[in-house]
């Protein structure tokens, strides 16, 4: 079986009260959607990060807007940042670390800063034809002269067939561009 991978660069998800903060009544405006057409998508927005040892800038924001304020880092931001945040799902945020917004109309502090768990998004029925559940994990082999299998890649909800999100270092590290497809090793 394959998956599509996706390369997740550094983002921001916000709430509705998090995004009329930082940006006011102007709210995010929408630039161009990530995957497929009417799913998540990315805004003509930014915000820059602040933590306790310096700042990062021009994280971009993604709609819509959710019911969780979330900046999903990578590792490097965490060193320049000076956070040591944990490895979750989106939406999780169970020990976040607490992280800075800054907007053009305001500033938000709050625990939001996570490292996005890598994922393949999966429907019901691939999901009930491979045996698996939401939650369950599998491993994906990339290819190529740095070929590697990533473990515990988390089967989460969403689109039709499979999509896999990892973050921008794991993804060079392991040689892998966008769309690419990978083998699912079940």
């Amino acid at each position: 079986m394959k998956t599509m991978v996706m390369l997740s660069n550094h983002h921001v998800h916000l709430t509705k009260e998090a995004c009329d903060i930082l940006f006011g009544e102007e709210g995010i405006t929408f630039h161009h959607y990530l995957a497929e057409e009417n799913g998540p998508w990315a805004s003509n927005e930014f915000v820059d990060v602040g933590g306790p040892k310096g700042t990062i800038s021009h994280l971009r924001v993604l709609g819509p807007l959710r019911g969780y304020t979330q900046c999903e880092l990578l590792r490097t931001d965490c060193f320049k940042l000076g956070v040591d945040p944990p490895v979750r799902n989106s939406g999780k945020l169970e020990g976040a670390a607490e992280l800075t917004l800054y907007g053009p109309k305001g500033e938000l502090t709050v625990p939001c800063g996570i490292l996005a768990w890598r994922h393949i998004h999966i429907d019901r029925e691939t999901l009930a034809e491979i045996g698996k559940s939401f939650g369950d994990f599998v491993q994906v082999r990339t290819e190529g002269d740095r070929a590697l299998v990533f473990e515990k890649v988390a089967l989460v909800p969403g689109g039709k067939g499979l999509l896999m999100h990892v973050d921008t270092e794991e993804g060079n590290a392991a040689g892998c561009a966008n769309g690419d497809m990978l083998e699912v090793i079940i």
